[in-house]
């Protein structure tokens, strides 16, 4: 809680040598000098607080412009505008984030963009022991691994009002696909599967 310019203004008072010679009558020039410096310091006092408010970046709307510049937001994955709470959640996802290539990550980022239902599948060598159902993938599919979107994931299909430029069906999600391509390990390579397909 700030002190107010009043509270300041009695400490100041407080603070004089006891005498004649510097009393803070009413209306004097020491009294005017005082309650000045006592509003000065009020402001201080309650930007201080502000800013102790604004350390939590959830909270934060002066600093957010600051906090984002130095996390680099918005970064390239970003589309549109941004609601003030998705730049807070921004930030603090980008702060709370441990990194790491495991798959838990990689299904709490997909839930954070509204795909709950996300599962990921990875390939692995044909062997022997694998059943004949099992796909036949080589050794380079070993570092692929796939995010499966639920049915239903954004698909527009093209109508009979839908001109002949149009492609038949579309699908994505831009936003997921850059973050999930932008998080993903170096050394592998992610494919999406939408609609369940």
């Amino acid at each position: 809680m700030a002190v107010s310019a009043d509270r300041y203004r009695q400490q100041l008072q407080a603070l004089l040598p006891p005498g004649i010679a510097l009393q803070a009558e009413p209306d004097s020039e020491l009294d005017i000098l005082l309650s000045r410096l006592a509003g000065f310091l009020g402001e201080v006092d309650a930007s201080a607080q502000i800013v102790l408010a604004e350390a939590d970046p959830l909270r934060a709307l002066k600093l957010l412009p600051e906090w984002e510049a130095s996390l680099g937001l918005p970064d390239s994955c970003t589309v549109g505008e941004q609601t003030l709470l998705a730049r807070q959640q921004a930030v603090v996802a980008k702060l709370t984030d441990t990194g790491g290539a495991r798959i838990p990550r990689y299904l709490r980022i997909a839930n954070a963009l509204g795909y709950p239902d996300a599962t990921i599948n990875r390939f692995r060598d044909h062997t022997c022991e694998l059943t004949c159902e099992d796909p036949v993938c080589e050794r380079e599919w070993r570092f692929v691994w796939r995010l499966d979107l639920p049915s239903g994931t954004r698909l527009v299909d093209s109508t009979c009002e839908s001109g002949c430029e149009e492609p038949i069906r579309t699908w994505g999600d831009t936003m997921l696909d850059c973050v999930i391509h932008r998080e993903a390990p170096a050394t592998g390579t992610v494919l999406i599967s939408y609609g369940g397909n």
